[in-house]
């Protein structure tokens, strides 16, 4: 069984926060990492509207928080920028490990790129995690790594994954294993 906490109350555990542009992947990520449907996913942006925490299935225990998009979303401007400061609130209070998702299609993009300064600004760690992998050719993924790297040389973590083959997310869960190791050994 999942547990869902509102972004107002929560166990005291760390927290990975998923984060990206609208449609990038982070409520089907957030899905095949818990390995059932606990996010709602829609192909019209904007489908993630508030902050949601999902209680890690096993242990080491953790949550992971799904934020809405930034970016484009199917919303007036009023509603995003009320997004963004609900975001930006919670991540000064929570201060969580923060997985920036990007389309690993595309080449590094200024708004995910601001969003990294943001972070920055705000001392909160951060991963890149290149989504829709298995879209590329190895051509592709090799000049993708090389300019996505590049791009983002202050990551703690990058890799290449796909919520639809299940790529990269062991990969995953086995970085924020060691992570979570380190974090209790403070």
């Amino acid at each position: 069984m999942v547990r869902v906490f509102e972004a107002e109350s929560f166990p005291p555990l760390p927290v990975f926060a998923l984060s990206g542009r609208s449609n990038v992947g982070k409520s089907s990520l957030l899905n095949a990492l818990l390995g059932k449907k606990v996010a709602g996913v829609s192909r019209q942006p904007g489908h993630t509207r508030t902050i949601r925490l999902y209680l890690s299935d096993k242990e080491p225990f953790y949550l992971w928080a799904d934020l809405p998009g930034y970016g484009y979303a199917a919303v007036g401007r009023t509603q995003r920028q009320a997004w963004a400061k609900t975001t930006q609130h919670f991540l000064r209070k929570v201060q969580p490990f923060v997985w920036v998702l990007i389309d690993s299609r595309l080449p590094p993009q200024p708004i995910d790129k601001t969003w990294i300064e943001v972070l920055t600004k705000e001392g909160l760690s951060y991963g890149i995690l290149a989504t829709k992998a298995d879209t590329l050719t190895q051509k592709m993924r090799y000049h993708q790594q090389k300019i996505l790297s590049e791009a983002y040389p202050k990551a703690q973590f990058f890799t290449f994954l796909s919520a639809r083959t299940g790529e990269g997310i062991p990969l995953l869960k086995a970085w924020i294993t060691n992570w979570l190791r380190d974090y209790s050994s403070l």
